[in-house]
């Protein structure tokens, strides 16, 4: 398996930390017989959850290849190349699919691709496939493709009626596989569920999110006239500080979809395939459980060996930390977008340039592996709403071996994402902000050997209180595991949890230009929560364990589906490097 050189050098690094490592967690440990035991954080039972679901067919699965059945070569590049790439793909898809659900693979020749338009493919069973990351790559010309490569489409499941049932049980802890519910006469085993956790107006109430404070920033730039309207109003102060009003979470608008197979049926009560990341009470209004269908979800979809490469404006320049930098926008938005898919990949893929989002699966993307990929040298003004790296927005998703530079939220969520989905064994250099689950709860995440460094780089589990109108409690139940930053916030948000577990922190020094007192306070102000720091890499109220050193095993997600499926599982999914510390640490 093709490895990039920054994961070799992040994985030889933690290699040679093997030796030193003797810590465990108290928390999550091996028992006798070396698999994991987890123990339980509160008196109701909720575990951390096993993350070794995540990826392509569940995890452990090695990706396919596909054979070439179509061929194409670059063009003259005077004329765009995207119809004919579109023609292959549509072409591809009226062909019947073998056994395996595979059509195959476009092989696109080396040379330079002139991509002016979208392309989607929204059939089962295609593989786009370059010669190499160098050698194919796809030129996007600058107001053009704003957006490119598009899975599946913007569709949503279908409830099936007279399905649905209410769960019964007082409480459902985080990390369960088991609700009871009515009548489970309604379902039978293999039935592909939804588990919905609604949002009432009690639950919103208990955490805050009906109260968040409004936030006031510089009226400077607005012109007199806006200036009076805005004083009658009374969003202006006398100081020329602006008032901006926060949104307040409605009920009904932070529901969470889980997408689940019953395993078993005993009685009333319901066995799951996978666990639930987010406990279910019914004092907040329980939840219930349907099946469901798509019209149309396609799988069996990759992206493989080629580089995606934004032209832009190089005139246009601006100003950060005293130095220049490229900051034109009118170019490629965004590179890769996952929809309504399923067991979907992209490997040793590089996208260069992109202003705001390089690979982004929104919430009916499910069972998605990135790896080996790359996002470099993003081209936009360093500031909101740009620069995100790698973003999960379904479940089950993994993103593993992966590297970007001069990003703002390098591995980061959007809202409400059900989990679980993991980000292994990647590294982030040059960040101009945090990474996180960035808004509005979102539950069951690892970060599992992250390295992040550079002037704004940390790792963040909190509330970002009226940020962006209103994000405020971003996450439940995200597990930071062996991590690498110059810091760590980590808050507990009311009725759930966060956690640090083995860390080591990079002193600030020539990759991180922010002192970190500075900053952690710009973060208490801004974010509307109160902590002590005490110069060690890991602050909050969360949940905090061995903040100085790692522990073992150094990979809780291989270990977990080591546990799982065994060693050949693991095998499938990790290059020789990783498999040095995991065998290293004994997993069996």
């Amino acid at each position: 398996m093709k490895k990039t050189k920054y994961c070799i050098t992040l994985t030889l690094l933690l290699l040679s930390q093997v030796a030193i490592i003797a810590q465990q967690s108290k928390l999550v440990y091996p028992g006798n017989n070396g698999k994991l035991v987890y123990a339980p954080y509160t008196d109701k039972n909720d575990i951390i959850p096993d993350f070794s679901y995540c990826g392509y067919k569940g995890g452990g699965v090695a990706i396919p290849y596909l054979q070439v059945v179509t061929t194409l070569k670059p063009g003259d590049f005077t004329s765009d190349d995207t119809p004919r790439i579109q023609e292959a793909v549509d072409q591809l898809a009226k062909k019947s699919p073998d056994k395996n659900g595979f059509r195959g693979a476009i092989l696109l020749k080396k040379g330079k691709y002139r991509i002016e338009n979208r392309l989607l493919i929204n059939a089962s069973g295609i593989v786009l496939r370059g010669e190499g990351e160098d050698d194919t790559q796809l030129i996007v010309t600058p107001l053009k493709a704003i957006s490119f490569i598009q899975v599946g489409e913007s569709i949503k499941p279908e409830k099936e009626n007279g399905s649905e049932q209410k769960i019964t049980n007082q409480y459902v802890p985080s990390g369960s596989r088991k609700i009871t519910v009515k009548d489970a006469s309604r379902f039978r085993v293999g039935d592909e569920v939804i588990v919905e956790r609604p949002s009432t107006k009690e639950w919103i109430s208990a955490i805050g999110m009906d109260k968040i404070p409004p936030y006031w920033q510089s009226a400077k730039n607005l012109s007199k006239k806006e200036k009076e309207q805005y004083r009658k109003e009374g969003r202006l102060n006398e100081d020329e500080t602006q008032y901006y009003p926060t949104v307040q979470w409605e009920p009904g608008s932070r529901n969470l979809f889980f997408e689940r197979v019953i395993t078993a049926i005993n009685g009333n009560e319901i066995s799951l395939d996978i666990p639930l990341t987010n406990a279910f009470q019914q004092e907040f209004g329980g939840g219930s459980i349907y099946r469901y269908k798509f019209t149309n979800r396609p799988s069996e979809i990759g992206l493989e060996s080629f580089s995606v490469i934004s032209e832009f404006d190089s005139t246009k320049v601006s100003m950060y930390n005293n130095k220049e930098y490229f900051s034109d926008e009118k170019h490629l938005n965004n590179a890769i977008t996952y929809r309504a898919c399923q067991n979907v990949w992209a490997k040793n893929v590089t996208l260069k340039h992109v202003s705001n989002y390089g690979f982004r699966s929104t919430p009916w993307t499910k069972y998605m592996t990135i790896e080996d990929c790359k996002v470099l040298d993003p081209v936009s003004i360093i500031s909101g709403g740009r620069r995100y790296s790698f973003n999960l927005g379904g479940q089950m998703g993994l993103v593993q071996r992966c590297f970007t530079n001069k990003g703002r939220h390098d591995y980061v969520q959007g809202a409400g994402v059900p989990g679980p989905n993991a980000f292994v064994d990647s590294e982030a250099t040059e960040c101009y902000a945090c990474s996180e689950p960035h808004h509005r709860w979102s539950v069951g995440t690892l970060f599992d050997n992250i390295k992040l460094s550079g002037p704004s780089a940390y790792l963040n589990m909190a509330n970002r209180g009226n940020s962006g109108t209103g994000h405020g409690w971003t996450c439940a139940q995200a597990v930071a595991w062996n991590c690498k930053a110059p810091f760590i916030v980590v808050m507990q948000p009311p009725t759930g949890q966060n956690f640090v577990i083995g860390t080591y922190g990079i002193l600030p020094g020539s990759n991180f230009n922010e002192k970190i007192d500075q900053r952690i306070e710009y973060t208490k102000e801004k974010y509307g929560i109160e902590f002590e720091y005490k110069g060690g890499p890991v602050i909050g109220n969360g949940y905090i364990e061995s903040p100085e050193q790692y522990v073992t095993p150094q990979f809780l997600y291989y270990k977990q589906l080591w546990d799982r499926l065994g060693e050949s599982a693991v095998r499938q999914v990790t290059t020789p490097a990783q498999q040095a510390i995991i065998f290293a640490q004994k997993y069996k």
